[in-house]
């Protein structure tokens, strides 16, 4: 007569609630990733609005000063916005603080592969992007370098946003 003398929190037990990431309610975790695939779709349309405009330019024609800049303000300041607001909710007081300060980078690579995926298909010898260059697998270098040059701004920029407002918000309501 051998009794089962398992604890009822054993691994072989299921338990509802249980936690995905230890330190981490799993609604933060669900948050976290909305706002990363939230980033990856902004800067996916932002790199798809500047791709369709590059198609209909002459090769070699640059685009106009106010469109740049519009672009930069209407895409920039939506990915930005996006990053202060989930700064502020998506993470509570109590989130670590190394998965405060790791996390958020990630939406670096995030953006990078946004525009990589928007641009592939337009990396070919005599198009607005390559030019008259006679070798694809120069555009190709130069959209994989340029991927991971944006990928390491946004991670500085977005990442940093994000960062910065959440350190803030946990800063303020501590000394409340």
């Amino acid at each position: 007569m051998s009794a089962d003398l398992r604890s009822p929190t054993d691994e072989s037990v299921p338990q509802s609630g249980k936690r995905w990431i230890s330190d981490v309610p799993n609604i933060q975790v669900v948050s976290f990733i909305l706002w990363i695939c939230a980033e990856f779709a902004l800067s996916l349309a932002a790199a798809l609005a500047i791709e369709h405009r590059a198609a209909r330019l002459p090769i070699h024609a640059q685009f106009s000063h106010h469109f740049m800049v519009m672009w930069a303000i209407t895409w920039g300041g939506s990915i930005l916005l996006l990053a202060l607001l989930a700064g502020a909710l998506v993470f509570r007081r109590t989130t670590p603080w190394d998965i405060l300060l790791t996390w958020p980078w990630l939406v670096g690579p995030v953006v990078g592969a946004a525009f990589y995926f928007a641009l592939t298909g337009q990396m070919h010898p005599g198009t607005w992007f390559c030019g008259r260059s006679g070798s694809e697998d120069a555009c190709n270098f130069g959209l994989g370098i340029g991927s991971g040059l944006l990928s390491v701004a946004a991670a500085i920029v977005v990442g940093g946003t994000f960062i910065s407002v959440a350190s803030l918000k946990r800063f303020a309501t501590r000394s409340r």
